[in-house]
């Protein structure tokens, strides 16, 4: 026995490594929650103490003991039809608040050109005119978000979900998101704005193909969002951003959602 903090506390069993060193008590931590290390003398289960007993094991745990889960990292996405402003506010939200920013279509990319058994699958379908799988984006983008190099990030989705199938499918994997913004721009703004941005690309198509080609995006996004959109304000998890507005107003009603959130 020793006292700790005016507690008497049992002296806590030694675990040696392969080497015959001792384990600090924190090396405890992972095998307690999993299951009770083989040829280990341990006190009795924590359900089976006393109360003065587990007064004491707090007292001599390390603060990361006594906690249950890990922090959840904040997971915001960004919504909005094609030219309603989401990369750039992404890109500026990105560099003020330090979040992670994640594109589907851009992971996706990356995945194409690495070379994996499952890119070259992918790019098989794609180049024989196949339609990928449909949890295809969804898996990458979990595992994108996993990944240990991205541990204790919080993360910026742009573009997702793109319907209420993702949303759902998501939610199954890994949870609601911490807050769902949506930038708001009728269907004429949208237009106007995807035509201009033809217009100064100096694509090769003609008008025809290009102004088909901007009502189809439009339309495919109006018709798919609204189900995600009523999905989101019915956990109260919608804020929606006057998305109209210039460039910088719309970044500081933003500002303003994520600082009150």
């Amino acid at each position: 026995m020793e006292k700790v903090r005016g507690v008497l506390v049992p002296r806590l069993p030694l675990l040696p490594t392969s080497v015959g060193s001792p384990l600090s008590p924190s090396a405890y931590v992972g095998r307690w929650r999993i299951g009770r290390p083989r040829g280990l003398v341990t006190a009795a289960p924590l359900h089976e103490q006393t109360a003065d007993e587990e007064v004491a094991a707090c007292a001599v745990c390390p603060t990361e003991i006594c906690m249950v889960d890990l922090k959840k990292p904040k997971v915001v996405f960004v919504i909005g039809g094609p030219g309603s402003g989401k990369a750039l506010q992404c890109e500026r939200l990105e560099e003020r608040y330090g979040l992670r920013r994640l594109t589907p279509g851009e992971i996706l990319c990356n995945e194409l050109q690495s070379h994996s058994e499952r890119s070259r699958y992918l790019r098989d379908l794609l180049e024989g005119g196949d339609i990928l799988p449909e949890d295809t984006l969804l898996d990458l983008l979990c595992e994108s978000m996993a990944a240990p190099t991205r541990h204790g990030k919080n993360f910026l989705i742009s573009g997702f979900p793109r319907d209420l199938r993702q949303a759902e499918e998501y939610e199954v994997k890994m949870g609601q998101p911490s807050l769902v913004l949506l930038l708001e721009c009728s269907a004429d703004t949208l237009t106007g704005r995807l035509q201009q941005r033809a217009r100064t690309a100096l694509r090769s198509q003609d008008g025809r193909d290009v102004e088909q080609d901007v009502q189809r995006r439009v339309e495919s996004f109006c018709s798919t969002s609204q189900p995600v959109v009523s999905h989101y304000k019915h956990r109260g998890l919608l804020h929606k951003v006057d998305a109209e507005r210039p460039p910088d107003e719309v970044f500081e009603q933003i500002c303003g959602v994520l600082d009150n959130c």
